[in-house]
Order: C-alpha cells, then sequence, then structure tokens
C-alpha cells in the first residue's frame, strides 16, 4: 500500500492542489528515501533525518571517488563463481534450472521488476522455459541489480552477498530432498493412488516442453545432478564466506 500511495497523490497533483498534497508527498518520499514506514515519527523528524542521510551519502560518494579499490570486489568475485555455477547447469542441458535459480537469486534481492520485465517480454514466445537468451538477459539484470549493493557499503556488500549464498544453498538442498517426492507424486495417479501408465503421463504432460522437462526430472541421474549442485556450490562460494579470504582480498587489492 506504500507505493501505491505515492502513486496515487501524484496522480492527484495538479496546478490548484500541489500546495495542499506538498506536505504528504514529501513525507512519503522522505520515507521512501530513508526505508522508514513509521506514523510515530514527525514530519520534523523525518526531515532531519532525510538531511542527515542526504549528507551522509554525499560524504561516502566523495570518499568512493578518491579511492574505489574495495567498492564491489566480493560482489564482483560472487558473480564469477555464480556465472561459473549457472554456465554448469546450462552445458548440462538444463536449461530451465538455470532459469528458476537466477530467477530466485534475483528475487531475492528486490530485482522482481526486472525479473518481471524480462517474463513479460519472453513470456509469448514459445519455448520460453528453455530460451538461452533469456537466460543471458536475466543474468545480466541480476548483477545489475547486484551491483547496486556495490556503493552501498562494505557491511551491505557482505550481507547481501551471505544472504544469497545461503538463499541458493538452501533452495538447492530443498530441491534434493524433495526430488523423490516429486518423482512419486509426478507418476502417481491420486484418485486411484496406482502408478501412471505412459499413455496416461503423457496426457498428463501435453505440452512438449513440459514433457521434456519432466522426463528428464524423474530420471535416477536429475537425483544426482541435485547432489553435485549442492558440492559445487560450497565449493566455488565457501571462501567469499571466510574472514581470512576476504581480508586478503582487500589487501591484495590495496597493495595492486
Amino acid at each position: 500500500m506504500f507505493y501505491k500511495e505515492i502513486k496515487d497523490l501524484l496522480n492527484k497533483l495538479n496546478s490548484t492542489n500541489i500546495e495542499d498534497l506538498k506536505p504528504t508527498l514529501t513525507r512519503k518520499v522522505n520515507e521512501l528515501i530513508l526505508n522508514i514506514n513509521d506514523d510515530n515519527i514527525s514530519d520534523c523528524e523525518l526531515e532531519e533525518l532525510c538531511d542527515f542521510f542526504i549528507t551522509r551519502e554525499t560524504l561516502r560518494e566523495e570518499v568512493r571517488q578518491e579511492d574505489s579499490l574495495s567498492e564491489g570486489l566480493l560482489i564482483e568475485n560472487f558473480i564469477k563463481a555464480f556465472d561459473t555455477f549457472i554456465e554448469e547447469i546450462n552445458t548440462k542441458e538444463y536449461v530451465s534450472d538455470a532459469i528458476d535459480l537466477t530467477n530466485t537469486a534475483i528475487r531475492s534481492i528486490g530485482g522482481i521488476a526486472r525479473g518481471f520485465r524480462l517474463m513479460k517480454k519472453y513470456a509469448p514466445k514459445e519455448g520460453v522455459i528453455k530460451n538461452h537468451q533469456y537466460l543471458i538477459e536475466l543474468k545480466e539484470e541480476f548483477y545489475k541489480q547486484l551491483r547496486s549493493y556495490s556503493t552501498k557499503g562494505l557491511y551491505e556488500e557482505h550481507f547481501v552477498i551471505c544472504g544469497l549464498i545461503n538463499t541458493i544453498k538452501f533452495d538447492l538442498e530443498e530441491q534434493s530432498q524433495e526430488h523423490g517426492q516429486f518423482v512419486i507424486s509426478i507418476l502417481t495417479d491420486y484418485e486411484t493412488q496406482k502408478l501412471k501408465i505412459p499413455k496416461e503421463f503423457e496426457e498428463k504432460h501435453s505440452d512438449e516442453n513440459d514433457l521434456y522437462n519432466t522426463k528428464v526430472k524423474i530420471k535416477s541421474e536429475f537425483g544426482i545432478e541435485l547432489k553435485r549442485r549442492i558440492y559445487s556450490w560450497d565449493n566455488l562460494t565457501r571462501k567469499l564466506t571466510d574472514h581470512y579470504y576476504l581480508e586478503n582480498l582487500y589487501n591484495e587489492e590495496c597493495d595492486d
């Protein structure tokens, strides 16, 4: 409702009511800048906080221009790891899984609008679930969203990367643990509690892309692939949460 209130205010603005609506709109913009939505904070206090925040951002921008060596360093290392991981999945012809995982990642850092924009672009196209170009553009949007955190500070950067690593790991572990249950649910007719015959299975998944992906995911090889992903993700990202590695990462950058 918070964003809708701002949009409604903007839509109501005209030459006759702008002065009347200005205090309310100013408050909403200040709340948006500060990421605070609290009726217990007065307009005056919000204005003071906003002035402080803008001054702080101005000072940080000046420092950033003088020394930006460490800015985004951890994010760029994460992007390398993520790129390698997605490429491993993609080359094994699990394109739909690579897309799903990237969608999970972009949503988890507030990039829902970026993902939705691409979905609208590719949704009308047949075979979007296996569209390699869609995956390429989705990754680009994810990286743009992720790099926006590099200007917020080291603590914020560490927080978002640790959060992403654990979110993706949890998603991978959940998929692996539920694979057996998924296979049973796909192959079982719940009305008769019996296994579906091949004809029933194909009728249920009449779409060619859906049928292909379902057949891939009920194979035992896919269960092994899910375990491999957990192992690979751990290997690629373990160092990114290690204090010694991070300390040396920034020291090496400063030395260079």
